[in-house]
């Protein structure tokens, strides 16, 4: 009976373990066969309504980043509802944010993103729409978020993924998330509150 006792309790010490597990951190770069970690920091964009958000801003929050634009025909809007569910969820917390960086500077004024916003609904307290002030800066950040982007050869539209990056309070990067797929959303729901947590 004891060594029951000792059984159940390393099972529930075990399980509580996996479920707390850290998560790693994959924003790194191998330098000189050394691997060196980095921060998603030194940036500076204009947001949906006219406020500057930097790397400063997000000091002490978790936070969400990914590629868009707003006339993207093809998966930013079903991305864009994804992120609107993950909002809701996390509606009570003002320790979490998404950011969405538009690929279309030249365009996506902002002006019309916050047309796009107001539109669609989005809360810019939960959701902010970000606008490059150039193209070395979008390229950056394509950089440090391990993602690319490019116009189509026809000018209909840009390649980009539907992955989202997950960054701590620190500012690492502790995962990536394809935002299309259910079971995704689920996994980045798990993981930002244990960053919050």
């Amino acid at each position: 009976m004891k060594y029951k006792g000792i059984l159940m309790l390393l099972v529930v010490l075990m399980s509580c373990k996996n479920q707390t597990s850290e998560l790693p951190i994959l924003s790194f770069n191998y330098v000189d066969g050394n691997k060196e970690l980095y921060k998603i920091d030194n940036y500076e964009f204009l947001n949906q309504d006219g406020d500057t958000v930097t790397s400063a801003s997000n000091a002490g929050k978790v936070h969400t980043m990914n590629f868009f634009f707003t006339s993207c025909p093809s998966i930013c809007p079903p991305m864009r509802i994804k992120q609107q569910e993950i909002a809701e969820t996390f509606s009570e917390d003002d320790n979490f944010m998404q950011y969405s960086i538009s690929i279309d500077f030249q365009n996506d004024t902002v002006n019309r993103l916050r047309n796009y916003s107001e539109r669609h609904r989005i809360n810019s307290k939960q959701i902010n729409l970000l606008r490059a002030p150039y193209e070395e800066q979008l390229k950056y950040m394509a950089n440090l978020l391990k993602t690319n982007f490019k116009p189509n050869d026809d000018g209909t539209d840009f390649y980009h993924s539907s992955f989202v990056a997950l960054i701590d309070k620190d500012q690492y990067i502790r995962g990536f998330y394809d935002i299309l797929l259910d079971a995704d959303v689920i996994l980045l729901k798990e993981d930002i509150k244990k960053l919050l947590n």
